[in-house]
């Protein structure tokens, strides 16, 4: 107790020291004014305005939030605010090296996208405790049933071509893979519709899904718009174009959560997915508009698209199969829990994994893509920097997660009562699917590693391999009317094959150093 008294009085001294004379004029010789006017609008920003949010949520959510009133006058919000105010400077200035810190390209890459992440799963996190007011448990399942079926066949409708657009070392072959991309996307998105025509009542009356069986030709539009936005951020990766993918990012996150939300103050029953679709045609106008620079119809050349075509099989006989087995593994348990535990569980399991993965996704999906950019050319210029720099990239992230974990799954329960009462069974579900989601999101920023040891196989028969048990353990333990056991079960044998999986690629890259 005592020493809990002591870090308080010394966060409230440290706190109050900011705002000294002394301390502003020290700042200011030491990194000029610009610096210092950030520092000062980030101060500002989490000592007044996220008192004043919590006060709003207090007032219309949960009493809970008049509790974090105080919050940060005691601990450290620069996470939430830093973020937000980095990127509206960069948006503001659009000057490369306007902040002179002296960080490496990587990290100043990765930093912009996580400064955009940040703001774009914030938006949602303070949205979400509204949208749970207006949408029951079983239509956030039937959402995020929608939500895996688009998300696993749009990774993998245009042949994951989109991965090969950053390998090329000639500009008009990667621009001949983004188009073909998007024809393969085209027609992977008609054969969709055209299955999903055919055999619609036996699909989506089996689970019970009235909104997807009246208007299930929305499902393969959706696969093509994020396939297509898919293949354009690879090419605007490519192109180092960070803050148009900042942009994105920020603009897909905050029309899905207005969209839906108004939807939802206006009782309309399908909202949360119209305001995903909502997200995805905004997006795809602004990606469209980005690349209208790029894209030259004369550069266009069927020949070249065919050489590729062919150059880069593998991604197609082995990558796409692979990525099918990984999405479902990773994304398509709502899909699972749906089919054997019913819409309303699998509510609460997508909610609870949904608020576990939007803190996470602030670190891996800023590196990820970076680090794509990265490895693939280190792989041939320096691959004992390539091991370290992964290594280093997996060691920082587990000092973040493991804590995360932690008090996701010890204090779950209570977080999520916060919503209502009703939503505390999502939290008591997080410890049972903690240690999947800690391996998981080891892996998952340098994913890319095996596309670049031209591992296609073996991630193949890893995904399947994943795939097959998590299958199986739900289909096994069904019959038991607690969904605990199935999902502890599925969740340990995904982790330990992610471990396996890390371990091996490791020793490849060391071998071939």
């Amino acid at each position: 107790m005592i020493q809990f008294i002591n870090y308080i009085k010394h966060t409230l001294i440290h706190k109050l020291s900011f705002w000294t004379w002394g301390n502003l004029k020290k700042k200011l010789i030491e990194h000029g004014p610009t610096f210092l006017i950030i520092l000062i609008i980030v101060e500002l920003i989490e000592h007044l305005g996220l008192p004043v949010l919590f006060y709003y949520l207090g007032e219309n959510i949960h009493d809970f939030f008049y509790f974090l009133i105080p919050a940060p006058l005691v601990v450290c919000l620069h996470f939430l605010t830093a973020p937000l105010v980095f990127f509206i400077y960069m948006l503001i200035t659009k000057k490369k090296n306007s902040i002179q810190i002296k960080i490496s390209d990587f990290y100043n890459n990765a930093l912009k996208l996580f400064a955009s992440i940040s703001i774009a799963q914030i938006i949602p996190i303070i949205i979400l405790p509204l949208l749970t007011q207006y949408f029951s448990a079983e239509q956030f399942g039937i959402y995020g049933l929608y939500i895996s079926i688009c998300s696993i066949l749009g990774l993998i409708a245009s042949g994951k071509y989109d991965v090969a657009i950053m390998l090329p070392k000639k500009q008009i072959d990667a621009f001949n893979i983004l188009v073909l991309c998007c024809l393969i996307a085209f027609l992977f998105s008609t054969l969709c519709f055209s299955i999903l025509n055919i055999f619609n009542d036996l699909l989506f009356k089996k689970i019970q899904s009235e909104i997807l069986h009246k208007y299930y030709f929305i499902i393969p539009i959706s696969i093509f718009l994020i396939s297509i936005n898919q293949s354009m951020v690879v090419w605007l990766n490519r192109k180092k174009q960070y803050n148009t993918i900042a942009s994105q990012n920020i603009l897909k996150s905050s029309s899905n959560s207005a969209a839906s939300l108004i939807l939802g103050m206006k009782k309309i029953y399908t909202g949360l997915i119209s305001g995903y679709i909502i997200s995805l045609i905004s997006i795809t106008l602004w990606n469209t508009y980005k690349l209208k620079n790029d894209i030259k119809i004369k550069q266009i050349n069927l020949k070249i698209m065919g050489n590729n075509f062919r150059k880069y099989i593998k991604f197609l006989k082995f990558s796409t199969p692979s990525s099918l087995f990984n999405s479902f593994s990773t994304l398509g348990m709502t899909t699972l829990i749906i089919a054997f535990f019913g819409a309303e569980i699998a509510g609460f399991y997508f909610l609870a994994e949904k608020l576990v993965a939007i803190p996470i996704s602030f670190i891996t999906s800023s590196i990820s893509q970076v680090y794509f950019e990265k490895a693939s050319k280190l792989f041939h210029s320096n691959k004992k920097e390539l091991l370290r720099l992964t290594n280093e990239i997996q060691n920082n992230i587990y000092m973040i997660l493991f804590p995360l974990l932690i008090i996701a799954s010890v204090f779950g329960e209570n977080i999520f009562s916060i919503l209502g009462k009703e939503w505390a069974s999502a939290g008591s579900l997080i410890k049972y699917f903690s240690v999947y989601i800690l391996l998981r999101n080891l892996y998952s920023p340098i994913s890319h590693i095996g596309d670049i040891l031209n591992k296609q196989k073996t991630l193949l028969i890893f995904n399947m391999c994943i795939f097959i048990l998590q299958v199986g353990s739900f289909y096994l333990l069904k019959d038991h009317s607690n969904i605990k056991i199935a999902l502890l079960t599925a969740s340990v044998f995904g982790a330990i094959g992610y471990l396996i999986l890390d371990t091996y690629m490791k020793q490849i890259l060391i071998k071939r150093s």
